[in-house]
């Protein structure tokens, strides 16, 4: 049905803003004879034209190993969305509505409508629908670009939106949303063991929106998740080079909690200081007057195994795991003891795992010290013996050698002693 010019006049003032944000995706558009092509095979889909095995190359969401629902727009009462290939409206995996490249459709009222035209369509609001073009698989929405699909549950008055994609790709607009691209890059890629190990461990009947059917949202509630505009070359590698890998504890996945900043310099890196008296010390160890305290052997998970108490008369080891412990000391990663005064202080590494998590900005400054990811890594998340335990995604465990995002040739990633 034709609309009233006045009509016509607001739709396409409201058109000129939302545009604007589609104009970066307009020298990625197929030429014209590549064009003409995917808008023939679309609409013999559409009508059922093509052959079975056509049909089947252009299914509602890209394949998938581990996948996520985020989301972008929960029980709004308007939403818009733009495809920069031609693409199409899916209800049971058949096309119901083709969906024009480089133009707006607004979902309202239970209905997609083309605003350019009016032309529009129903809705089911006892399924779920897809947008999406195969084999793109980028969406524009909530004003931003997105990979995979949408994913729509209509209300009648009002829709949820959700970003349908794999775990990976996800990440892609994760880890760069939650940290630096310039930083190093074995912070990066800490960051993303850290993400994919949270965002796993809240997925499903784990996610506090399950009722809402999604996942996770792309806020703090969550981890912030800003798409395509956010990638980087950096954090793109970050997360191929550590590809399925997660924090596992007792057999299950570890959620990874991370933030920017915990507490001081020293909290900021996970590590502690504890005074020690000199006559709790002398009593504990059986050495007096001690004048010295060394770490002689630390063993495989970066505890203190053999501590040297080095007396004015008399020298001893101690077993450091059993000294830590009658000291209170929360964990036995002593990293250095130094006499301060009365005292003798001891500094170690704090626990692992904890409400805090990972810290962002000592995790880089660990990287520019040198470390690798999965010391970084066992810093702020080892279990209580010492150790960290990363894993690959049950999904991964057959499937980590087939390329995932695009041809690479990385090497494995570094693993633990307990691997």
């Amino acid at each position: 049905m034709n609309q009233p010019p006045l009509v016509r006049v607001r739709v396409a003032s409201e058109t000129v803003a939302v545009l604007l944000a589609l104009v970066v995706v307009g020298a990625a558009s197929p030429d014209a004879a590549a064009y003409a092509k995917q808008v023939h095979h679309l609409k013999a889909t559409a009508t059922g034209k093509s052959s079975s095995s056509s049909r089947s190359a252009y299914s509602p969401y890209p394949m998938m190993i581990t996948p996520v629902r985020i989301g972008l727009a929960v029980r709004t009462s308007r939403a818009h969305f733009a495809l920069a290939y031609p693409g199409f409206v899916f209800v049971n995996g058949i096309p119901i509505f083709d969906v024009k490249p480089m133009m707006v459709y607004t979902i309202a009222q239970g209905r997609i409508t083309e605003m350019a035209t009016g032309r529009s369509v129903a809705l089911p609001i006892d399924q779920r629908s897809y947008v999406s073009a195969p084999p793109d698989y980028r969406v524009w929405t909530n004003n931003r670009w997105y990979r995979g699909c949408l994913e729509l549950i209509s209300f009648g008055n009002t829709v949820s939106v959700i970003n349908l994609l794999d775990l990976e790709e996800y990440l892609l607009g994760v880890v760069p949303s939650e940290m630096p691209s310039s930083w190093a890059m074995e912070a990066l890629k800490a960051q993303a063991v850290a993400a994919r190990s949270y965002a796993w461990a809240h997925v499903g009947a784990n996610s506090k929106w399950r009722n809402d059917g999604f996942d996770l949202v792309p806020d703090v509630r969550d981890q912030a998740y800003n798409g395509l505009a956010r990638e980087a070359a950096s954090t793109f590698m970050a997360v191929h080079q550590t590809r399925g890998l997660i924090l596992k504890d007792a057999g299950r996945v570890k959620a990874g909690f991370y933030r920017a900043w915990v507490g001081d310099e020293y909290e900021n890196l996970n590590i502690r200081k504890t005074a020690v008296p000199t006559p709790v010390l002398e009593k504990l160890t059986g050495v007096k007057n001690i004048v010295g305290v060394t770490v002689k052997k630390w063993d495989d998970g970066g505890n203190a195994h053999d501590i040297q108490v080095m007396g004015a008369k008399k020298s001893r080891e101690v077993y450091g795991v059993e000294l830590a412990h009658r000291l209170g000391l929360v964990t036995a990663g002593i990293l250095d003891v130094r006499e301060e005064g009365p005292n003798w202080v001891f500094t170690y590494r704090g626990p692992g795992n904890g409400a805090r998590g990972l810290s962002q900005h000592g995790a880089n400054m660990l990287a520019t010290k040198g470390w690798r990811f999965d010391q970084i890594l066992q810093q702020y998340y080892q279990d209580p013996d010492g150790k960290l335990r990363l894993d690959y995604l049950d999904t991964y465990k057959a499937a980590f050698r087939r390329p995932m995002l695009q041809p690479a040739s990385e090497t494995t990633p570094a693993k633990t002693a307990d691997e």
